[in-house]
């Protein structure tokens, strides 16, 4: 990636980027292109990046700034990194457990068992608060 230049299928008006963000995106992260240059005012204002490119581009920066306060400051970053990479595959594994029949069957053997009377005797009550006689709009 070429940070410093950019080609025309790169620009973005300010306009564009609101009413086409989803193709914006969607180019970023297909990868069909490197960077998104937003302009205004017909110049370049900001500059959109896939976030694994932006992590790409500080670890390089903090690599080469590389003296020893920075050196701790890029292994902690990079254990920061890390440590969020990893919950990220604890959650997915969550999110991709499905539920085995067992546990389906005492799902539905728990809300077959709810006590659901006592929502039929609130919504009794209170249609028959609801069914008062209407009265005269200038009584």
């Amino acid at each position: 990636m070429e940070p410093l230049h950019y080609t025309s299928r790169e620009m973005f008006s300010s306009t564009e980027l609101i009413r086409k963000n989803k193709m914006i995106f969607d180019k970023l992260s297909k990868k069909e292109i490197d960077k998104a240059v937003i302009l205004r005012d017909g110049k370049p204002s900001f500059m959109l990046l896939a976030f694994d490119e932006y992590e790409k581009l500080m670890n390089e920066y903090l690599s080469l700034k590389g003296n020893g306060k920075n050196k701790e400051e890029k292994i902690s970053l990079e254990k920061k990194v890390s440590k969020y990479n990893e919950e990220i595959k604890i959650e997915e594994k969550v999110i991709e457990k499905e539920i085995g029949e067992e546990e389906l069957a005492n799902a539905l053997e728990e809300i077959e068992n709810l006590d659901l009377d006592y929502m039929d005797e609130k919504i009794e009550k209170t249609t028959k608060d609801e069914k008062e006689p209407l009265k005269e709009f200038w009584e």
